[in-house]
């Protein structure tokens, strides 16, 4: 038995090498030597590192995870391939290739490093280890993953015994060759198991929740078994295995337990649970991790087994565990892991499948391996009360093989106990195994008969699973709001959420009238028969605060999205909007949702429906709000705000950083502001990506929303700092007509009961269009040149859609049905008597319409008008701009993209070409398609004043209709 291990062996190697080298040569390159041969530089590990990492990442690993991820398919199937590729079966048949790359003297230092970063990776695995996962799911998981155990290695025995006899040499033990097959077959790779349940959204499925915990389980059986495999393999006799597996757990309970008391004191002692941890912290850390990698190395188990056990070490308090792995999963991830797949691939070669009875043993392989996980899997899963499709689904899951795999065949590699030929059937069996699962799952579970866990069980508790009540989010649009909903997903987004919260306070109780006011045709009253209504709850108004975050293939993101219920509690936009909304006698219901970014809609859609919410309010700064294209290291926009005549306030005020996911489709390297002050501003390729994909996630949410939504877009000109901005507010509301004006209406109506609120509405219809000459003499459709809307700025600003990544394609607009005469006629009626409900009727022996005193209070503080105009969207924006020089203003709008009273097609393409100078592009068509025309109008304008885009679900529309 070698005096030193493969780990520890290599590092005294490492030194003398470096010692040796003398310094006869110092030109290299110049001196006209290759640096891609062996021979020049025998003892120059750093060039040979390099340039064999570079190949690595550049070539392979990174390239094929681009294609494969279109797939569906986690990273380290393109790293196992790539690592394949690299060696004997592809590339390694290119004379020179291996000589050059991988030439022979940089295999130890290679190797090394590959052997540290698995040590690290397997730390991290360490790190993911949530024993609490287990304990909330002890029954169930405890089942699945002994019947994922242990079938699977009887298969697995069974399978070496012709394998051993066909293939192996009689030198090696039976024993020992037995072991390692039992262990690859009953492995779970638990990190790709987590990858591939975030891939199929399952993290909070009940499914998801259970092969989860089995694999922890499973994932730690199956370290212990292949270190006592690796501890008799070296052992040269009974006796001496024997002393290794006693020393082994001595070290393991060391670790597990006088360590772990020392680490969680330590972390406290620092202040790292608190703050994150300290380089004091993080030197004690790194040291234990190599540590015990070197003892348990030197004791005869294998170096990872050491970092597995570091890794269970780390407090979890204050999610110490998810901050250490946000600072090493990188590295790790990018250039360890690659690696060491590349030296496994070197050592691969299907080459040598070269026989008829190769791959018959190999399909036998590979059948038996799936066999024995998935009817372990299902059959255990069936035992704990699951169904058919669901069982099936588990043992589907469970048969995911990946990385872990391929550690153990390493490891045996390296031992002697398999040989190439042997060691590429079964990672080629590893490889199929986990390409195939996501698919099979696909087809055996799909999303339509998931079920999602309860809030209160399950390790992934952020969905309840449950389902609108009968007053739930499908109600009738005239029903009075009382339930909301609030996106929060970053903290730029905070003034404009608690700007729209603001207004959503219950009104005080009115006084009750002791007698039944007189009716008029011209005023709105109250009837008796509601005069004895009892005081509105204030405390009836709640809102449910919804925090999102974005869960990418990161493995921190992977550990915070098992903690959501400690994400809560730490997380700063849901205690401040708690507070506030608190502090306004609302009622706060927090939630959490980590998921894909393409996939937020559908979380903010059922958590909607589980909520019961009436209203879903997303919330985002305007441009003139803040810096644009957000980020960190911005250059303040300055901006000089201007009255509707035109003066400026006086004082210049610095614009706060603020991150606007949106800034992208207003912005871009050179503006002028809608006064004709000139600011500079630069948007990187990256800010442009990202505010054409917010734009996505605001259209997606608007076409399957199970209830109404509303946009609210802050684009109020910036205050200067000692300015009280006040909760006064007046709303200004275009009626063109359709279910989404109606609902604007409806809802402005609601908020006009608190006394501080005032409101506009006018109903707008449209004349037929005017020449130049006729609407210059009747002064209709024109603006005045004082009021020139942005001149010839926004064409700068244009943003083509095509032009802003290739990674996302263009979005089309969303299509509704076609509208039939029935359909129109029955809109237009609704609109009709919408307008009549509320508005003053001109005949005045005509009978008012009966309201609540709440109503009839709100109705006092609205002016109802009526306006016709060729151009409606110039006379809006005229009339929006003088009511925002006097007052704070907010424009509530119909998105009116279903349904809609009136085509502005033909003024938004003659407002666009006024404002950007050329022919509209990308701006003009992605803010229409996501905000409407209506309000694309106001935007494109930049009327000082708030902008609450409102869409009604499909479901209301059809009901008002």
């Amino acid at each position: 038995m070698s005096t030193t291990g493969s780990f520890s062996g290599p590092i005294i190697e490492l030194g003398k090498a470096i010692v040796e080298r003398t310094a006869e040569q110092q030109g290299g390159l110049l001196d006209g030597d290759d640096p891609t041969y062996d021979t020049p530089y025998p003892k120059n590990p750093y060039g040979i590192l390099t340039k064999s990492i570079s190949c690595i990442i550049v070539c392979t690993a990174q390239l094929l995870a681009l294609g494969l991820t279109k797939l569906r398919q986690p990273k380290v199937i393109a790293e196992v391939i790539g690592g394949i590729l690299l060696g004997p079966t592809l590339f390694g048949r290119i004379p020179g290739f291996t000589e050059h790359i991988f030439p022979a003297v940089s295999r130890p230092y290679l190797s090394l490093t590959a052997e540290i970063g698995l040590v690290l990776f397997l730390f991290l695995v360490g790190l993911e280890i949530d024993t609490n996962i287990i304990k909330r799911n002890a029954k169930s998981s405890l089942i699945i993953s002994t019947g994922g155990i242990i079938i699977p290695f009887g298969l697995g025995a069974a399978v070496a015994i012709p394998v051993y006899k066909q293939f192996i040499d009689p030198s090696t033990e039976f024993s020992h060759f037995l072991l390692f097959v039992g262990v690859a077959f009953s492995i779970t790779a638990f990190p790709v198991l987590c990858r591939i349940l975030t891939e199929l959204k399952l993290l909070d499925d009940v499914i998801g929740i259970v092969v989860l915990s089995a694999g922890v389980g499973n994932d730690i059986v199956g370290w212990v078994l292949l270190a006592l495999t690796v501890a008799l393999v070296n052992a040269s006799s009974s006796l001496t295995a024997l002393y290794i597996l006693l020393v082994s757990v001595a070290w393991t309970l060391f670790i597990l337990y006088p360590s772990r008391w020392f680490f969680s004191w330590f972390a406290r002692w620092t202040g790292s649970t608190e703050k994150g941890p300290t380089p004091v912290f993080m030197t004690a850390t790194i040291l234990l991790v190599f540590g015990s990698a070197f003892v348990t190395d030197a004791i005869g188990v294998n170096a990872i087994f050491g970092g597995f056990l570091a890794g269970l070490v780390i407090p979890r308090d204050g999610n110490l565990n998810i901050t250490i792995t946000e600072k090493l999963e990188d590295m790790v991830a990018i250039i360890f892991l690659p690696l060491y797949f590349t030296l496994s691939g070197l050592s691969t070669n299907l080459g040598l499948l070269d026989s008829g009875v190769t791959w018959g043993y190999t399909i036998m392989i590979l059948v038996v391996a799936y066999i024995g996980k998935f009817f372990g899997g299902s059959g255990a899963a069936r035992v704990a009360g699951f169904g058919w499709r669901e069982s099936f689904t588990i043992g589907t899951l469970m048969s995911c093989k990946g990385l872990i795999e391929l550690i153990v065949l390493n490891v045996g590699l390296q031992a002697g106990i398999l040989d190439t030929r042997v060691f590429s059937m079964f990672v080629l069996e590893a490889l199929v195994l986990t390409f195939a699962c996501t698919p099979v799952v696909v087809w055996l579970y799909p999303p339509h008969l998931r079920t999602r866990a309860a809030a209160t069980g399950g390790n992934f508790a952020n969905l309840s699973g449950g389902q609108g009540g009968e007053n739930g989010a499908l109600c009738l649009s005239s029903e009075k709001k009382e339930r909301f909903l609030v996106v929060l997903d970053r903290m730029g987004h905070m003034p404009s959420a608690m700007a729209i919260t603001q207004l959503l306070r219950p009104a005080n109780p009115l006084p009750v009238p002791t007698k039944a006011p007189s009716t008029s045709r011209s005023s709105h009253s109250p009837s008796p028969r509601h005069s004895q209504e009892p005081a509105v709850d204030n405390k009836k108004t709640s809102v449910t605060a919804l925090r999102l975050v974005e869960l990418t293939d990161r493995t921190s993101d992977l550990m915070r999205s098992s903690v959501p219920e400690e994400l809560m509690v730490r997380d700063p936009l849901l205690n401040v909007f708690h507070m506030f909304a608190g502090l306004h006698d609302m009622k706060v219901a927090n939630r959490l949702a980590v998921s894909t970014y393409e996939t937020y809609h559908e979380r903010v859609g059922t958590v909607a429906a589980e909520s019961s919410a009436q209203l879903i309010l997303l919330s985002w700064a305007s441009p003139l709000r803040g810096l644009v294209g957000g980020g960190h290291g911005g250059v303040p926009l300055t901006i000089h705000p201007t009255t509707g005549s035109g003066e400026s306030h006086g004082v210049t005020p610095q614009v706060t950083h603020t991150s606007n996911p949106l800034a992208g489709l207003f912005a871009g390297p050179s503006s002028q502001s809608a006064t004709g002050g000139a600011h500079t501003t630069t948007l990187t390729r990256h800010e442009k990506h990202t505010s054409v994909a917010h734009s996505y996630f605001i259209r997606r949410l608007y076409a399957s929303a199970p209830t109404d939504v509303g946009l609210f877009v802050d684009n109020q000109a910036v205050q200067q700092q000692d300015h009280v901005l006040g909760s006064k507010a007046h709303l200004f509301v275009p009626f063109f007509g359709g279910p989404d004006d109606r609902l604007a209406l409806e809802f402005v109506l609601q908020l006009c009961e608190r006394p501080e609120v005032t409101a506009t509405i006018i109903r707008v219809t449209k004349e037929a269009l005017l020449s130049d000459s006729e609407a210059e003499a009747n002064g209709k459709g024109e603006l005045p040149p004082e009021q020139a809307l942005l001149a010839g700025a926004a064409g700068e600003y244009a943003v083509p859609i095509t032009d802003t990544h290739p990674s996302i394609p263009r979005m089309a607009d969303t299509i509704y049905p076609n509208v039939t005469t029935q359909t129109r006629l029955a809109s237009d009626t609704a609109d009709s008597i919408c307008w009549f409900k509320y508005a003053p009727q001109e005949d005045p022996n005509a009978i008012a319409p009966q309201h609540t005193p709440q109503v009839q209070d709100a109705l006092s503080r609205i002016t109802f008008t009526s306006q016709s105009s060729p151009r409606p969207l110039h006379s809006l924006v005229n009339k929006a701009s003088e009511v925002a020089a006097e007052k704070r203003l907010i424009v509530v709008v119909g998105r009116g993209k279903r349904l809609a009273a009136e085509s502005h097609q033909d003024e938004m393409k003659i407002l666009l070409d006024e404002e950007q100078g050329r022919k509209h592009g990308g701006l003009g068509d992605e803010l229409r398609n996501t905000l409407g025309d209506v309000a694309t109008a106001f935007m494109v304008s930049r009327v000082s004043a708030g902008l609450l885009v409102m869409q009604a679900s499909a479901t209301l529309s059809n009901l008002d209709v």
